[in-house]
């Protein structure tokens, strides 16, 4: 009775074993791999990621952090700050404008939204690519979604007033505009 007892013990652990091995686990990384994916995207990014980032002052250099948890993440960038004009430059290493450009601004103009709404007195934003520059100003941002757009800072008013305009061509597509392209 007692190696009975034993084997099916033995027997049920390595059936849970296999259980959690061949089927727990494996679902986790891909519901993890999933939400990373999620990120990449401003239809579905999820705000609370960015919210430890709010601050009144943009010469907080761990404000810069912010952009690690945007879209566009996995460009490799720089960064300057030019605190006397309120201005954050984010120097991209890449020419990645050329290869999916209508998409890449799209997630400019998000992450524009989302710094401006976590930094109080950040006044403008530069994009540098190796071949061109696109500007934002704190103005423009306001003017497509409202002068307080710290008040967007909820995950119900983030949904509604920023990521479903996401989902309108026409906004897109005037949005976009806000990103002024220097030489």
């Amino acid at each position: 009775m007692k190696n009975k007892l034993i084997l099916l013990l033995a027997l049920l652990g390595i059936g849970l074993f296999a259980v959690i091995q061949g089927w727990i686990l494996p679902k986790k990384e891909l519901a993890a791999e999933q939400y990373l994916a999620d990120q990449q995207s401003p239809l579905t990014h999820d705000l609370q990621t960015i919210l430890p980032y709010k601050n009144k002052y943009m010469g907080d250099v761990s404000n810069l952090n912010l952009f690690n948890h945007l879209p566009l993440k996995d460009l490799k960038r720089s960064y300057q700050l030019r605190s006397d004009e309120f201005a954050i430059e984010v120097h991209y290493e890449a020419d990645e404008l050329r290869e999916d450009e209508k998409a890449i601004r799209q997630m400019l103009l998000y992450n524009s939204v989302a710094a401006f709404a976590l930094i109080d007195n950040l006044q403008t934003i530069d994009y540098r690519f190796l071949d061109r520059t696109l500007t934002v100003t704190r103005s423009r941002i306001q003017q497509l979604f409202g002068d307080d757009l710290a008040a967007l800072l909820t995950t119900e008013k983030w949904r509604a007033n920023v990521q479903q305009k996401w989902q309108d061509a026409r906004f897109l597509q005037e949005g976009v505009k806000a990103l002024e392209e220097k030489q």
